[in-house]
């Protein structure tokens, strides 16, 4: 039932503004360019009248969700609200076109025939609809409310926004670290005004222990029923896939989600918003800069992924990217998370003559897995994303020195001295939990973020506007993370990362150079 509440409403609208079956339909009709009952819906478009099917010609695609019109490839679509058709002085374009104010009747004959009201020709870009009288009706319904509506969330005078976290199990303390920065961060901009006369209000959805099915599912009921205009770092790990579905499906802004995995490359994500490379993209890093010199591209390497389509995708997007980079003698090869034997790993590494293994997912015992390497003769590199490190990773054998490569998101020096005084004030009086910094500092970049995209965005906010807002971002520095930027293509905003080695003798970690972008 969730899930066909989800569907049903892409753009759901503020409670107040209730809608009755028929104008659900019209703005279904609107949005989608699909009957409700399954009448068939079409345009004919341009010189040739085109005939095209309602979801390739709906309203919304041109004259946006809140029907005011966007401008597009030189087409600038007209205000459709109702108060602007119908105002009673009429109409003069910039074309210099003239004509009377529309009523219901002198609307459907624009719609339908591509007239207006003093039976000028509208403009060929302007589809000429056919469809039936219900839903005819269904859609002047919605049009005569359109301009009431609001995006979910969006108060006179609050702003909500959605988070989830684990609420018991072994990260729960983490979620409620997370869930307390937060609403410490919000409650700083509150006690400053808010953003634009707004405050916002931070909605916490919590599910128990590590059950996926339950955090999908708690997920779900927070975007149907939980009225939040966006979702600011939500606990994703595990349950990447679902929430980039829910986020395209709902049309709902996800900023920062904490998760080990970047993007899904199965997915076309238009909705989430990473702060910081994942999983994927530290591999990539990691490729990025051994690859410097040419000898080390051209030794045979191993992809070391989980079983299952997810990991087989994300193995796939790496190797096409490693292959860009110059790596010619590259293999997948599938583990199964909880359930892999370390022996079999290292022998089937050596069986393949592994002299780089890159990890590209939790689930293998690390330590054990480079204790068998180095048992076996010369060690290969062992490239691992920082997230997947073990944490006695300084007491692995001896035989490993210089072969243990780390690439993390963001390092300690990313902290600017002002943005860390401002992050370690929200800790005073002890109320917040210190020890969860590498999920904390992230979803404080991200609210950062998120109200410094708000302001830009302006009192008029919308859906849309903020995920348009949030592509145009660029160099934008939260000042404890690497500075971000986003585009219509890019949805991880520090494309990159930084590579660290394993000094196992001195046991410490050294930085090797700076940050390094992904292409």
């Amino acid at each position: 039932m969730l899930a066909v509440s989800v569907a049903a409403w892409a753009q759901p609208l503020h409670p107040a503004a209730a809608l009755t079956p028929e104008q659900q339909a019209g703005r279904l009709l609107f949005l989608e360019g699909r009957s409700a009952s399954g009448d068939a819906i079409t345009g004919r478009i341009g010189m040739g009248q085109q005939q095209m099917p309602g979801p390739a010609v709906r309203c919304g695609n041109c004259h946006g969700p809140d029907g005011r019109g966007r401008p597009e490839g030189g087409v600038r679509p007209v205000d459709i609200t109702w108060s602007e058709l119908t105002k009673p002085y009429g109409h003069e374009h910039e074309t210099g076109r003239r004509h009377p104010a529309f009523d219901e009747a002198s609307l459907k004959r624009a719609v339908f025939d591509g007239v207006d009201p003093a039976g000028n020709p509208l403009d060929g870009s302007m589809p000429r609809f056919s469809m039936s009288g219900r839903d005819w009706k269904a859609l002047v319904a919605y049009l005569k409310v359109l301009e009431m509506q609001r995006d979910p969330g969006v108060g006179s005078d609050t702003l909500r926004l959605g988070t989830l976290v684990p609420g018991t199990g072994r990260f729960a303390e983490l979620g409620q670290a997370v869930k307390g920065i937060l609403q410490a961060q919000l409650d700083e901009v509150n006690a400053s005004g808010g953003v634009h006369g707004r405050k916002l209000e931070l909605v916490c959805a919590e599910y128990a222990g590590e059950d996926r099915g339950a955090a999908t599912r708690a997920l779900r009921q927070l975007v149907a029923q939980g009225d939040v205009f966006a979702l600011l770092s939500p606990f994703a790990a595990g349950i990447e896939d679902e929430l980039d579905r829910l986020a395209n499906e709902a049309r709902i802004p996800v900023l920062g989600p904490l998760s080990l995995f970047g993007d899904d490359p199965r997915t076309t994500n238009q909705q989430v918003f990473h702060l910081l490379s994942g999983v994927g993209e530290l591999a990539e890093v990691l490729a990025l800069h051994l690859g410097r010199e040419p000898k080390m591209r051209s030794m045979p390497a191993v992809l070391l992924h989980p079983q299952g389509a997810g990991g087989a995708a994300l193995a796939e997007a790496v190797e096409q990217q490693l292959r860009t980079q110059g790596w010619s003698r590259l293999e997948r090869m599938a583990f199964a998370p909880g359930a892999s034997d370390a022996d079999a790993l290292a022998g089937a590494l050596r069986t393949r003559g592994a002299e780089a293994v890159f990890l590209l997912g939790p689930g293998v015992d690390v330590a054990a897995l480079a204790r068998r390497l180095a048992d076996g003769g010369r060690a290969p590199f062992l490239l691992l994303p920082g997230p997947l490190a073990p944490r006695a990773v300084l007491d692995l054998p001896a035989a490993l020195d210089g072969r243990i490569l780390l690439a993390y998101p963001t390092v300690p020096a990313d902290q600017k001295p002002e943005a860390l005084r401002r992050y370690a004030g929200l800790f005073k009086g002890g109320a917040l939990a210190r020890g969860h910094q590498t999920s904390q500092v992230p979803a404080y970049s991200s609210a950062v973020l998120l109200v410094e995209t708000l302001k830009q965005v302006g009192r008029d906010l919308t859906r849309e506007k903020l995920v348009a807002a949030l592509e145009s971002v660029q160099g934008f520095e939260p000042g404890l993370v690497p500075a971000v930027s986003f585009n219509a293509r890019r949805r991880i905003g520090a494309l990159g990362g930084y590579v660290v080695a394993v000094d196992l003798k001195g046991r410490n970690f050294r930085q090797v150079g700076g940050f390094l972008s992904l292409p």
